[in-house]
């Protein structure tokens, strides 16, 4: 008899949580079952390339390592939001996802592996980085930002930079003339940056995270990362820097 894969999610709230943070960056993604450590993990890219999300949830039970080819991450996400259970049994055969509860049932249908591909990526490189630029920017003040680009909204680009021992924040475009420029101070620190050029859609993206969003920049690779931890699930984003 042919080996069941079963995923069991002891906390369908984190589960939720988990699929929607990935949904912002990619509608579709390769999520590995991880048996020895007892989780899951997935890594996305936002169109251009800009943006690299590394996430994992753990506090399940997987019977199996092998992956998961999701089609559709927000249409998976609203039927795991319909059940009304805390633990969520799943069976993982090769081309879909089997429910059965007692009051409901659903068959989600999975790409086959080889279809969708991973970002070309080495993930425990950028988790080695020395990030010589390390700081914490509140939510209140990533939300300052962007009723700012309001008036710089001919850019999307987000400088970051120290001037007189302050971090500052740059809406404009130093490549092109005649732009609108607003800037924003950041708060004192005890660093120097040269102009970190982001794509400002990211930083929005960020402001949809409830917590304060800590920093660390490697500056000789121009990439920038964001580590959350929240209950069982661990985001790492990952922004490269664009060109001046």
């Amino acid at each position: 008899m042919e080996h069941q894969r079963r995923l069991k999610l002891l906390n369908r709230i984190d589960c939720i949580k988990y699929l929607e943070a990935i949904s912002k960056i990619n509608g579709s993604t390769i999520i590995n079952a991880n048996q020895d450590h007892g989780l899951i993990s997935s890594l996305v890219s936002s169109a251009d390339n800009t943006l690299i999300l590394y996430s994992e949830l753990s506090n399940i039970e997987v019977n199996y390592n092998g992956s998961i080819n999701i089609p559709d991450i927000k249409k998976l996400t609203r039927v795991v939001d319909s059940i009304d259970t805390k633990e969520v049994s799943l069976l993982v055969n090769s081309n879909n996802i089997v429910y059965k509860g007692k009051s409901l049932k659903f068959k989600y249908h999975l790409y086959e592996d080889g279809f969708l591909t991973k970002p070309s990526i080495n993930i425990d490189k950028i988790k080695s980085f020395n990030y010589d630029v390390k700081f914490t920017l509140k939510k209140d003040t990533i939300n300052s930002i962007i009723k700012g680009s309001t008036f710089a909204s001919e850019t999307n680009k987000l400088y970051l930079y120290t001037e007189n021992n302050n971090l500052k924040g740059e809406l404009t475009d130093r490549a092109r003339h005649n732009t609108d420029v607003f800037a924003i101070d950041l708060g004192e620190v005890d660093f120097e940056l040269s102009p970190l050029p982001l794509n400002f859609d990211n930083i929005k993206l960020l402001s949809l995270i409830n917590e304060d969003i800590n920093f660390g920049i490697n500056t000789e690779y121009g990439v920038t990362v964001i580590d959350i931890l929240n209950n069982n699930i661990k985001l790492k984003y990952i922004i490269t820097s664009l060109t001046q």
